[in-house]
């Protein structure tokens, strides 16, 4: 790993960066900045996986306010998705809360510039309340 990489992450307050497994081709989270950011990492490698169409599907849904997958609850609250850790041990579990147009943004994004290219690193950083994907390969 570049040294110069690792700084230019630090640098940001809210960020997760996800490895790409070179014999299994899916992805890992690691170094998260916040609980917030480990649930999004862990949403995308552990929940969404090569299927993002279901999620944005369920935003867009009018008979379902709630649901759940592998690791991650997800619930629809005034206009926001807030994701949470299915199995949290904190007493009231954080969320990451994002639009419905930041979440479909994410997972287009995520499809479009990481299952489809496969790049070996990807740093997903929130700054100003955008969510920006970057990939270095």
């Amino acid at each position: 790993m570049r040294k110069d990489f690792w700084l230019e992450i630090n640098s940001f307050m809210e960020f997760v960066k996800f490895f790409l497994d070179k014999n299994y081709g899916d992805y890992s989270s690691q170094h998260a900045s916040n609980i917030e950011m480990c649930i999004l990492g862990n949403f995308l490698t552990s929940d969404v996986g090569y299927y993002p169409l279901s999620y944005i599907e369920y935003v867009f849904n009018d008979w379902e306010e709630y649901t759940s997958s592998n690791v991650t609850a997800l619930e629809k609250e005034n206009g926001y998705i807030l994701l949470t850790d299915l199995y949290s041990e904190e007493e009231m579990p954080t969320a990451l809360k994002m639009t419905r147009d930041q979440f479909v943004q994410m997972l287009t994004e995520w499809e479009e510039k990481v299952l489809k290219k496969k790049p070996k690193e990807v740093i997903i950083k929130c700054e100003d309340e955008q969510f920006i994907i970057e990939t270095k390969d």
